[in-house]
């Protein structure tokens, strides 16, 4: 905790120390306005944004050595991730103290998530990407049903130049320094290029890490990420989206490594128990403009998200497991998507973009699950299946007037299979832009909805029933923040403060001894603030700080159930009020450094019991603060076709913390990885 102040110390004595250094700053060092796409579907400067929002460069991603975007988005205002056990485990996301099916992920504007809303962030990598671009607030009338209180957006890179070729190897090591069980290996390599009107870029990743426990915590991926660009005409261009995910995990816990073991009084840890996905995604978007005011963009995506658990018996390491058990979930979704903009006026004066979309989308799911219980000699299974469809249509209007005023106003009908009526999800937003002093004020607010997963709706196991007369989640949010530059924009700061109402929230309710079913009958609310800074005071320094206070976090109606998950006037589960993050880089000729600090506050959190009658209870997980270092030397730059060698290295929990990011589940402790990267051109 003394490392964590004496860090907040520096950063906010560090504008005083270097302002002495002002006359000294470079005239041709100069920050390069930033853009979003975004929080409206239209390139819109950041400083005429009217909602909240978090763009993560392709240069910052390189500078932290990160594998997984996940590691980026810890450093976002408003966002929580929290990752059961070591790399590999189930990882979610939660923004503005919400669900963590609550957010839509998006690959070039392409849906990622499982019908439902759910998204796990531990298999989506940094390779090929260019730029994440974070929104935080109710997104449903532009993007529908589960962007009830962010959109990430992962976008790759277009090819450019001549063919470059890089090649990365890094090994390294868990400090945990179980025998054989501590290495980690992480292989890349990637090509991109342009010839004519044809750009292309690819990348591959291979990741083999042995994990954290004495056994059964392997963990592995491939991931091939592509990207094709074809422009035949000026005012012509088709994008092709291409994702593989192929991943395997060895976990022997499902409660917690720390309560399993039998030397804890646990039921045992399982010597053999995995998952395996297997994830496609396919996307092809044409652009096209008639007219220089008149814009028409159409997708077509298919997204197959194929998950299998295995399970076998084994009595004798873990007590009561006499059923070799197996389940696949596979869920097909089809996707159109198409919108026009309309561009009218200069925004100096009065400028206008109008936007009409429409959205088609079919949902398919099949679920298996076999089990044969050794004991009994007997053989269970069930199957499900379903589909489910939607449509949509939205309009959008942005206004410009005069060059402070800037309006959106949008809304979304969804007819959803799911829904028992349409479905309205009106937004608006508003920046008010004084260029005298630099400063934005602005001011947010909508209706959004989420709807059931396939399981809520459809499942046929008696336990957890699926219930067809589900309404969908609904979120009425607001925000009002303002954002101020200082020093010819090296410096700037941002303060937002927001409200979530959340209502008809989908809980499990017992209906009997040997029944269960999804009923809508929660309501939670969440309020808070966000604080954002971000400076480069010297040439080749920046820095990045992000802070989060959350006021409120309170459950508003149980719906009567009697569960330690969701309880009338507490904290929702897993969500801190506190969290702070600090990144600090630094580039000297071939050499370049980045220190990254995270501080997680307390949180409510639970502990199962693995005993009879099973009854689990809340508790405090405590807060903890972590720093990971990278660094990266280029020892050759421009001799011949090699354009570089380069040495990396990265260090993650340096000062070897010990801590759960959920309770019961041992994270990370301090590793080390290094190794090269040679870039052919």
């Amino acid at each position: 905790m003394k490392k964590f102040f004496i860090l907040v110390l520096l950063l906010i004595c560090w504008p005083s120390i270097t302002a002495g250094a002002q006359e000294q700053v470079p005239e041709e060092a100069k920050v390069l306005e930033e853009v979003v796409i975004t929080a409206t579907g239209t390139e819109v400067s950041a400083k005429e944004t009217s909602v909240s929002s978090t763009v993560i460069t392709e240069k910052e991603i390189k500078a932290r050595q990160v594998t997984r975007v996940e590691k980026m988005l810890r450093s976002v205002p408003g966002v929580t991730m929290v990752q059961s056990g070591s790399r590999g485990g189930e990882t979610s996301l939660f923004i503005r103290g919400s669900n963590s099916n609550m957010n839509q992920v998006l690959l070039n504007g392409i849906k990622l998530n499982k019908v439902g809303g759910f998204f796990d962030f531990s298999n989506l990598t940094v390779d090929n990407v260019e730029r994440i671009e974070v929104i935080r607030g109710p997104m449903s009338a532009l993007y529908g049903n589960d962007a009830m209180t962010g959109v990430v957006n992962v976008m790759t890179r277009k090819g450019r130049g001549k063919p470059t070729l890089s090649l990365t190897s890094l090994w390294g090591g868990h400090a945990e320094g179980h025998s054989s069980n501590n290495l980690i290996m992480e292989q890349k390599a990637s090509l991109e290029g342009s010839y004519k009107q044809f750009a292309y870029s690819s990348a591959y990743s291979r990741i083999d890490d042995t994990g954290i426990l004495a056994f059964n915590n392997h963990f592995a991926s491939h991931v091939l990420n592509n990207r094709f660009d074809f422009d035949p005409l000026e005012n012509l261009s088709f994008t092709f989206t291409n994702l593989v995910v192929d991943s395997y995990f060895d976990f022997p816990t499902s409660s917690g490594d720390r309560f399993d073991p039998k030397s804890l009084g646990g039921n045992g840890l399982d010597p053999n128990q995995n998952n395996t996905n297997l994830n496609l995604v396919f996307g092809l978007t044409g652009n096209y403009w008639p007219t220089t005011w008149w814009e028409n963009e159409l997708t077509l995506s298919y997204v197959r998200l194929d998950a299998n658990y295995n399970n076998p018996a084994n009595p004798a390491e873990v007590a009561f497991q006499t059923t070799d058990y197996f389940s696949r979930d596979l869920e097909n979704h089809y996707t159109l998507k198409y919108h026009s903009n309309f561009r009218f006026g200069d925004e100096a004066r009065i400028g206008s973009i109008t936007t009409l979309g429409l959205e088609l989308r079919a949902d398919q799911w099949k679920g298996w699950s076999y089990g044969f219980d050794w004991n009994l000699f007997a053989m269970n299974s069930t199957h499900n299946k379903a589909r489910r469809g939607s449509t949509a249509w939205y309009a959008q209007e942005q206004l410009a007037l005069w060059n402070r005023l800037f309006l959106t106003a949008g809304g979304r009908v969804e007819d959803n299979r799911a829904f028992s009526k349409l479905e309205f999800c009106p937004r608006a937003s508003a920046a008010l832009r004084f260029p005298e002093t630099n400063t934005t004020i602005r001011a947010a607010g909508g209706r959004s909805v989420k709807a059931p997963s396939f399981l809520a709706t459809n499942s046929l196991n008696p336990f957890f029933l699926g219930n067809s007369d589900l309404m969908p989640e609904k979120n009425n949010s607001w925000e009002v923040g303002f954002d101020q530059w200082f020093w010819k924009d090296r410096l700037s700061f941002s303060a937002t403060y927001f409200e979530n109402h959340f209502t008809d929230l989908i809980q499990w309710a017992q209906t009997s001894w040997t029944t269960g079913s999804w009923f809508n009958i929660a309501a939670a609310r969440t309020k808070g603030f966000e604080l954002a800074l971000q400076t480069q005071p010297l040439e080749g320094l920046t820095a990045r700080a992000a802070y989060t206070y959350l006021t409120e976090l309170k459950v508003l109606d149980d719906g009567g159930l009697v569960s330690i998950n969701i309880i009338s006037g507490q904290n929702l589960l897993r969500r801190p009020r506190q969290t702070f993050s600090l990144d600090l880089g630094y580039i000297w000729d071939r050499l370049e450094t980045h220190l990254n600090g995270l501080y997680v506050g307390p949180r409510a959190d639970r502990r199962p019991d693995p005993n009879p009658p099973y009854y689990a209870r809340r508790l405090t997980n405590g807060g903890y603060f972590i720093c990971n270092l990278a660094a990266s030397y280029d020892i050759l730059r421009n001799w011949n076709n090699v354009k570089k060698v380069q040495v990396m290295a990265r260090v993650n929990n340096l000062f070897d913390k010990h801590y759960n990011e959920i309770f019961g589940y041992s994270s990370p402790r301090f590793n080390i990885i290094g190794g090269l990267r040679f870039v052919f051109q």
